[in-house]
């Protein structure tokens, strides 16, 4: 199959999009996003929840919490991924040990990756987040049954 794509010249680009080095990073880097997005909602749903009453001051505060709260859990994900990328066969693979190995280079790539990897959308993304935070209290004040449904939802719970 990949023989006769080649001969089109299709073939490099097919096998290469359908790499699983590549789908194996796109998951990765979907799941590190997914990651950033669920401390984001965590801290802004459990930690500092925002109301149409708070001030400007406490909104921003709030949201800068809720991104670093978002990329120390990018963070996590991401030295997780890196330590189970670190696991290896022993040092003669086949031969006299077949015990998994953690491979101490790896480890410290993968956590540098880590901290850079947290570090970027941290930047990145602050403004966004921000911006979303504030559009999300500009919401609030001119719906206020949404507010008002929410607290009695909490009130409840």
């Amino acid at each position: 199959w990949s023989a006769g794509i080649g001969v089109a010249g299709f073939g490099l680009v097919i096998t290469q999009v359908l790499s699983l080095n590549l789908v194996w990073s796109v998951l990765i880097g979907l799941l590190h996003c997914v990651a950033f997005g669920l401390g984001i909602y965590l801290a802004l749903q459990f930690f500092g929840p925002i109301g149409s009453a708070d001030s400007w001051r406490q909104t921003i505060t709030r949201a800068v919490i809720a991104t670093i709260s978002g990329a120390v859990l990018a963070f996590a994900f991401s030295a997780l991924v890196s330590l189970v990328a670190s696991v290896t066969i022993g040092a003669y693979p086949f031969g006299y040990s077949l015990d998994a190995a953690i491979d101490g280079y790896k480890v410290q790539y993968g956590i540098q990756n880590a901290v850079a990897g947290a570090l970027t959308p941290l930047i990145e993304w602050l403004p966004l987040t921000v911006l979303g935070v504030v559009f999300l209290k500009l919401w609030l004040g001119a719906h206020p049954e949404a507010s008002k449904a929410n607290a009695h939802a909490s009130a409840s719970a």
